[in-house]
């Protein structure tokens, strides 16, 4: 399954760039590659041209990611009861123009760095139809309460001396459940592991994409993380002078609650099913910690749900966990 961007918001944004310079978007497309790979400093406050760059190329995933993971709160959590959103380093607001599962009513407040960002912010969210705030500020030391507050690709801008101290903030802001969003790298990883233990040391229920509250098995050397195959739009392949119609986005995250989840399932598979003549390997996470599990064909009761296995699905699928 390919992700793709409602047709709204991909007109909105089309209407975004059009008022750029496709050249001088490639150019800052580079640039702000070259920064997310550590090869220069990412800028506080970006130029309107490295905006518009953001759009073309970076926005379609995070959207993406920020989507499936609010697609797993859904799944673990009722959210009938949310009414508002609290979106921390939102940049033009792309996890709160991702979410799904909530109220159409709720009320999201942006909180950005960067006040450039306030009037693509506004456009996106009228061509989505969601209400929202915009408020500029860096991550806080203590905020309002909201129902859910979300951190997308936001905590690992801080440095580590800060970072446990404003996510006891966030969470402790967070009435119904935290979510953290990160790259899909090993320092991703680190700050979602982060955010789990800071959260579960207050009370928190690790509800996704953990099926328990045990110590996490995986490290730096071995992180959890799940891919998304994302379309690219003729802009997003011009901005990056790629062909392909896709690209994979690798992704870590962690959902906190303050009630216990409805867990689908006892184990996680937390790498790419190996599939072989007859037999399926899937690498599993739960209670116990890490552990691989073969189904064979002559296995009828779960051998077709092991071949249509997914990275990041729960497994097994139709079991309900403790």
């Amino acid at each position: 399954m390919i992700a793709t961007l409602p047709e709204a918001l991909a007109r909105a944004i089309e209407v975004e760039l059009d008022e750029h310079d496709p050249g001088a978007i490639r150019a800052a497309v580079a640039a702000l590659s070259a920064a997310y790979r550590g090869q220069r400093a990412i800028a506080r406050t970006l130029s309107p041209v490295e905006r518009a760059a953001y759009l073309a190329v970076r926005f379609p995933s995070t959207f993406a990611t920020a989507g499936a993971v609010w697609g797993e709160l859904a799944t673990v959590c009722d959210l009938t009861d949310v009414r508002t959103v609290l979106d921390v380093g939102a940049g033009p607001g792309t996890a709160s123009l991702a979410a799904t599962g909530v109220p159409p009513r709720t009320a999201f407040s942006l909180l950005e760095r960067d006040s450039g960002w306030r009037p693509t912010a506004e456009r996106l969210a009228a061509a989505a139809e969601i209400q929202c705030t915009f408020r500029t500020g860096a991550l806080p030391g203590a905020t309002a309460l909201h129902d859910v507050i979300v951190a997308g690709y936001a905590l690992n801008e801080l440095p580590e001396t800060t970072r446990a101290a404003a996510i006891a903030s966030l969470w402790s802001a967070a009435r119904i459940a935290l979510i953290v969003l990160e790259p899909g790298t090993p320092k991703g990883f680190a700050v979602c592991e982060a955010a789990r233990s800071v959260a579960l040391a207050a009370g928190a229920h690790a509800a996704a994409p953990c099926t328990h509250n045990e110590r996490c098995p995986m490290t730096t050397a071995d992180w959890c993380h799940q891919p998304l195959r994302v379309a690219r739009s003729a802009i997003h392949r011009s901005a990056k002078l790629g062909s392909l119609s896709y690209e994979d986005e690798k992704f870590s995250y962690v959902v906190l609650t303050r009630e216990p989840p409805r867990r689908g399932a006892p184990a996680r598979i937390v790498r790419k099913p190996i599939r072989s003549g007859g037999h399926v390997h899937l690498d599993l996470c739960n209670a116990r910690g890490l552990q691989r599990t073969t189904v064979a064909r002559s296995n009828k009761e779960h051998y077709r749900d092991a071949r249509n296995a997914e990275w990041g699905n729960v497994w097994p699928p139709s079991q309900t966990g403790d």
